[in-house]
């Protein structure tokens, strides 16, 4: 029962951490953005100094974008083998299934529960 419990607190952890760096991808790609727009407009009134600044700071956005986002992706991923880990600890004598209701096995039901947790915790949330 502990291991149970640790491997939710694990995955709580994890479901946060996850969230966090997706919300400081959003921020950074607006920031990105901003940016971007500034240095069209300086590349237009030929402004040099403010120009080569702005290029400075976007490559810093994007480089700790990509930081956020490759956490993100780590953080998905433990997500989806601790959420594997969790129903590997479920004991499949706990889970009845009648015939009747389903043609589904105890088996398909747990390779479908998985595959639905990876497509909620898929990186493309962080876009």
């Amino acid at each position: 029962m502990s291991a149970h419990i640790n491997i939710r607190v694990k995955l709580t952890c994890a479901e946060r951490h996850f969230r966090y760096a997706c919300q400081q991808v959003m921020i950074i790609s607006r920031h990105v953005e901003e940016a971007t727009r500034r240095y069209h407009n300086a590349d237009k009134t030929g402004d040099k100094i403010f120009k080569y600044n702005i290029r400075l700071r976007l490559s810093v956005l994007d480089g700790v974008r990509n930081m956020y986002y490759e956490f993100a992706a780590k953080k998905a991923a433990e997500i989806v083998e601790l959420q594997q880990h969790l129903l590997d600890v479920i004991d499949p004598h706990d889970v009845t299934l009648d015939e009747s209701d389903s043609e589904l096995s105890a088996d398909d039901m747990s390779v479908t529960s998985v595959s639905g947790s990876e497509s909620e915790y898929s990186i493309e949330m962080c876009e």
